[in-house]
């Protein structure tokens, strides 16, 4: 090969290197356009045209008592906007799934409060029976039981759960005080502090003193939830500091300046607003993380006077706002232009997508109207509901303690299709646990037990180790009793006569010198008279140099009383 063939480059790189964007010219391609759609609206009217003329009357003739052209076009017209509403209407139906129910048992009495991790795997739910039941759909079968069902706060109805965004925390309100936090598996994490009941101003106090009444998370801050009681206050708490203080306190009131309870309180989906619904029927919002003293936004006559807000519920675009009252109406409200959209009769709500909201209605024995809309009818009373937006589910939580969930094989997923399905497991005989009598307790496998109650799985090395050792060491020798003790005692035992040796020796000198009890005691000292005088040990030998004569006093002063050292109801009288 020669050298400029080397030195030339590649056809194809020569090739690529001459090629460049192409130009559109836009107006040319619009002129384009028109003109093509004009040649196809020419070209079909030409075709109707020869169809019309060129084709004959195909079938039997029209019979005599056929209406008019125009009375056939205005009833094509309104059978169309017929068919348009049901078409409407069969796809909002399509679109809530309720073609097929589940049963799930919470207890015996009414089920007040639901929680959803984000991803539809696992809930709990509360109710008046003070318990709180967690429910993993992967672990269910047919039976539909909870795994877990625990009483945190003893005898307080349960009013409020919510699921962290992490989903490994509970936050669960009740009727006390104080809310609690739990994980997954229903053990206690932490507990909020209480305030002190003695301090009028609910700012200086570091919780609630008070029921609580509301509570829920911050849709972005992992650490940060609020509650809300009838002392007046939503409290902002954060996770670290909870069991010290809060972090701020946001005081509610009415339109004269004074107290009024908040009853419900939520965020905005965005984490922006903190929204409470008070006793006195108004709707209050603030700014999160400003002083809390002023409010953002404020409806004060969403509601009637002497009306509670049960529950506030945000869109998933922050721009509306629903609210239920407990005189059986609910608002939508956009939150913009603080404008007062729909105002209708209802119980409870909840928001999926973007569009579609759904309402729970409570009913009575003696009620007897309905209204036209797309729902189930349940034959106990709705009090709460909620609607998953991943799994595509609503659930509903009634007065008899059940729990019913909606579903459409075609457009849920997961949740309760996933264990609807499962065979209930039969308990053979073969497979269950009897509690044999225990004879030897040392030869059982050690347990390890928490401070929560619960048996522990792992051990460390050093437990183990010490579990080993407690087993191997021997048994305790059994103790031969002692022989009774003879005499005064031995090896530092005192016999019969007492309990010390005081007593002992007492009881000795009592026995060898025999006093009788009818000798003058007088007497008896005045024997020794003599002998002392003669004798003396004590005394006399003292003053036998220096005083050997006795000096005694001629006259013998009383004692003086002071009254002043003597208790005034001893005094005397003057």
């Amino acid at each position: 090969m020669n050298k400029s063939s080397q030195d030339s480059p590649p056809e194809q790189i020569q090739s690529n290197s001459k090629k460049a964007a192409r130009r559109f010219d836009f107006q040319l391609l619009f002129k384009e356009t028109i003109e093509s759609a004009v040649d196809r609206c020419n070209n079909a009217c030409v075709d109707e045209d020869s169809i019309s003329d060129e084709d004959s009357l195909i079938g039997p003739p029209i019979p005599s008592d056929t209406p008019s052209t125009s009375q056939t076009c205005e009833s094509i017209d309104s059978s169309s906007s017929d068919e348009d509403e049901g078409i409407e209407e069969d796809e909002e139906e399509s679109k809530i799934p309720l073609s097929h129910e589940a049963e799930l048992n919470h207890g015996s009495k009414p089920v007040s409060a639901f929680a959803f991790d984000s991803s539809g795997a696992r809930f709990a739910s509360g109710g008046y029976d003070y318990s709180v039941s967690l429910w993993d759909f992967a672990g269910m079968d047919a039976s539909m039981k909870s795994f877990r069902s625990l009483q945190p706060f003893e005898c307080h109805v349960i009013k409020s759960l919510a699921f962290s965004q992490t989903g490994d925390s509970i936050l669960a309100v009740s009727g006390s005080a104080q809310a609690k936090i739990l994980d997954r598996d229903g053990r206690e994490l932490i507990e909020c502090v209480k305030g002190d009941q003695y301090i009028v101003d609910m700012s200086k106090t570091k919780g609630h003193i008070a029921q609580l009444n509301g509570g829920c998370w911050h849709p972005t801050s992992r650490n940060e939830f609020i509650t809300c009681s009838d002392d007046g206050t939503v409290r902002v708490w954060d996770y670290c500091t909870a069991k010290k203080s809060q972090s701020a306190v946001i005081k509610t009131k009415t339109k004269s300046g004074q107290r009024t309870v908040p009853t419900c309180c939520t965020f905005s989906r965005d984490g922006k607003l903190v929204a409470a619904g008070c006793n006195d029927g108004s709707i209050q919002m603030w700014q999160h993380g400003k002083l809390y003293v002023n409010t953002a936004k404020l409806i004060r006559d969403a509601h009637n006077n002497g009306h509670d807000v049960t529950s506030l519920s945000f869109s998933y675009d922050d721009v509306n706002l629903l609210s239920r009252s407990s005189n059986f109406s609910f608002l939508l409200i956009t939150i913009v232009y603080s404008y007062l959209f729909m105002h209708t009769v209802g119980l409870y709500y909840c928001f999926s997508g973007w569009k579609l909201e759904i309402m729970g209605c409570s009913t009575s024995e003696t009620s007897t109207t309905c209204s036209r809309g797309i729902g189930k009818y349940v034959s106990k009373g709705v009090i709460r509901l909620a609607w998953h937006p991943r799994i595509n589910q609503i659930f509903c939580g009634t007065t008899s303690g059940k729990i019913r969930i909606y579903y459409n094989p075609k457009i849920s997923n997961r949740g309760a299709l996933m264990c609807i399905s499962k065979p209930i497991k039969r308990v053979r005989p073969t497979d269950a646990v009897y509690e044999p009598f225990i004879i030897a307790p040392n030869s059982l496998p050690p347990r390890k037990v928490g401070r929560d109650g619960f048996e522990k799985e792992h051990y460390t090395l050093r437990q183990m180790l010490r579990a080993v050792r407690y087993a191997q060491r021997p048994p305790p020798k059994n103790r031969v009793p002692e022989l009774p003790v003879s005499g005064p005692g031995e090896r530092g035992r005192i016999g019969a006569a007492g309990s010390t040796l005081h007593s002992f020796v007492a009881r000795q000198m009592g026995l060898s010198r025999k006093i009788d009890d009818n000798e003058d005691p007088r007497e008896a000292i005045l024997k020794h008279a003599k002998a002392a005088e003669e004798n003396p040990y004590w005394v006399a030998p003292a003053y036998k140099k220096t005083q050997p004569h006795p000096v005694l006093a001629n006259k013998v002063e009383e004692e003086e009383v002071r009254d002043e050292l003597e208790p005034v109801y001893k005094q005397k009288k003057m």
